[in-house]
């Protein structure tokens, strides 16, 4: 019995499912998003993926080995967990023998301090842990995704 307890006590602590898959860490990254295969030139999907990820505010970095990650875009605010910061990451993947595959995913993480919006001050925990961001999580890479499957595919892909 004892060992029943042990194990539902995480629950009983509130807890969530997601928490105790994650490490006990709030889920803050979300599930890769892709695009489909895309028939261009590499050069021309990366100065693609860099101008979308430009229009979407964040600063974007060279690409890596074919892997792009932008710096964290800050809003705070003086309100408990209502600040918090995004950065999205990219990757171009082939497929085939000349098409290729842009993955993306975004990370969101809100402040949990009790000291207002003072970044020096920020504890920043995944986005999972708040009602209101967690469904959040994924809107910046949507909208990057929507953004090249627009661009590379038109209105009727």
């Amino acid at each position: 019995m004892n060992r029943l307890a042990f194990v539902l006590l995480p629950l009983v602590a509130g807890c969530s499912i997601s928490d105790i898959y994650h490490g006990g860490a709030p889920v803050k990254t979300s599930d890769w998003l892709e695009t489909g295969e895309i028939r261009k030139p590499r050069a021309e999907i990366t100065r693609t993926v860099r101008e979308l990820i430009l229009r979407q505010g964040y600063t974007p970095p060279e690409f890596v080995d074919d892997r792009v990650e932008t710096d964290w875009d800050v809003h705070l605010s003086p309100r408990f967990r209502e600040g918090y910061r995004t950065k999205l990451e990219a990757e171009i993947v082939p497929v085939g023998a000349d098409g290729f595959n842009v993955r993306v995913r975004s990370t969101m993480e809100i402040n949990n301090s009790q000291h207002g919006n003072m970044q020096e001050r920020a504890d920043w925990i995944g986005a999972g842990a708040s009602e209101k961001h967690k469904d959040h999580i994924a809107d910046e890479a949507v909208k990057l995704r929507s953004t090249l499957k627009f661009r590379f595919f038109g209105l009727n892909p």
